[in-house]
Formats: structure tokens, sequence, C-alpha cells
């Protein structure tokens, strides 16, 4: 038994890194490619390209988010 076809395209990922570098959430995502949380979760699992993109982009942004709360601390 076959499932649904995915909707998954390779240029999602571009664009999903891009949206992740400024700050975007798995939720965010969904609600970008118009899908449920969990297809973007399946999408990180059965394309590496997407998984990497992803990962990528939110280590950039979460180390911005850190050197901001670090400096904001110590002012």
């Amino acid at each position: 038994m076959k499932g649904r076809p995915t909707k998954y395209k390779a240029e999602y990922a571009k664009q999903a890194a891009k949206l992740c570098k400024l700050g975007a959430t798995d939720a965010d995502l969904a609600d970008f490619f118009d899908v449920e949380v969990r297809t973007i979760y399946r999408w990180k699992v059965a394309f590496v390209g997407f998984s990497q993109a992803l990962s990528t982009s939110k280590e950039g942004y979460d180390d911005r988010v850190e050197r901001s709360l670090a400096m904001r601390a110590i002012g």
C-alpha cells in the first residue's frame, strides 16, 4: 500500500534555509509550505538536503541570538 505523493520540491530546502536564518520554527515552515508540522518532520527524515539546510541555518540563527543575549547581559 502506497501513501499519498509528497508535496516536497527540491527548491524547498533553499526557501526553508532562508526562513530559518530569520528565526523560523518548524511550525512557521509548516505554515509557509501549507503542510502540517509532522510533514516538516517527515521531510527532514526523507530529504537529507532539506534536513541539512535547516540545521545549518538554525545553527547560525542560534549563534546570533546567543551573542545578542550575552551582549545584553554584560551590557
